[in-house]
């Protein structure tokens, strides 16, 4: 194959993939995470697990710029996952990424407005905000979420999941994300989706969590695992990779195909002269 030839390949990739490697905007998108993927529970001015049998976090514990980190032990993480006493490179990363995930999912705009009460509520992938910015779900509540797809839900202030209530449906946890303006409470028995708080996030005593609790994209705010324990938060974390590249994860998949693309077609174009 000629030198123009191999140019021309590495240009033609980078263009197909740019065209067709995920760039298409469709009415709710997941935003990207970069280092915040690894992260069960993210912290701004500290995490704090359960006492007792502690929380079980699957995925790494981590607060920035502030590392306060108190009960882990008996809280702990699940095995190949990582509790970061200091606000180490990863963590600061992470919090940053938490940011523009934050950022990401209110720039997608307020989609379907509901009432405040989820009760009962029955909902498939989308977008949905609430009437007076606060959402809630009442004690002994059900929310369904079914389908496929991903769902964003703009909570502009408070989040609150009462005691004995339930977050259920065919949906994948992981592709639930709840931006909250303000604080989140849940007290339910199960709460599923990535809660990205502006301020605090409160797990309470007994609450399984899939997904994760992320706090203090704002100003400041601390992730809180109340009671004894015997419960889990996370579900939806990989674990860090030895061969990671981690500027694809800060720029991102879209950003190297343009970039390879890009580069295919200024070197055809000096072949070419």
């Amino acid at each position: 194959m000629s030198n123009t030839q191999t140019v021309r390949l590495v240009a033609g990739v980078g263009l197909a993939v740019l065209v067709c490697g995920g760039l298409s905007v469709s009415a709710q998108t997941a935003p990207p995470l970069g280092t915040l993927q690894h992260f069960g529970v993210l912290g701004h001015s500290g995490v704090t697990g359960s006492t007792g049998l502690g929380t079980l976090v699957q995925g790494d514990v981590g607060s920035s710029p502030t590392a306060s980190i108190s009960n882990f032990p008996p809280s702990s993480v699940a095995p190949g996952f990582e509790v970061h006493y200091t606000n180490d490179l990863a963590v600061q990363q992470a919090h940053a990424d938490a940011i523009a995930a934050y950022n990401f999912l209110a720039a997608e705009g307020p989609g379907t407005v509901l009432a405040a009460q989820l009760d009962g509520a029955v909902l498939p992938s989308g977008i949905y905000s609430f009437s007076g910015g606060a959402a809630d779900l009442a004690a002994n509540g059900t929310l369904t979420l079914n389908g496929p797809g991903i769902f964003v839900f703009q909570v502009d202030s408070t989040l609150t999941a009462n005691i004995n209530s339930n977050v259920i449906g065919t949906a994948d946890p992981c592709s639930v994300y709840w931006r909250v303006g303000s604080s989140a409470t849940l007290n339910g028995i199960t709460f599923r989706g990535n809660v990205i708080a502006d301020a605090s996030t409160t797990v309470g005593s007994g609450s399984n969590v899939t997904g994760r609790a992320i706090a203090g994209t704002g100003a400041t705010g601390a992730v809180t695992m109340a009671g004894a324990g015997g419960n889990t938060v996370g579900g939806c974390a990989s674990s860090f990779s030895v061969t990671e590249v981690p500027a694809l994860g800060r720029f991102g998949f879209a950003s190297l195909a343009a970039l390879l693309a890009l580069a295919g077609f200024v070197l055809l174009k000096r072949l070419s002269v």
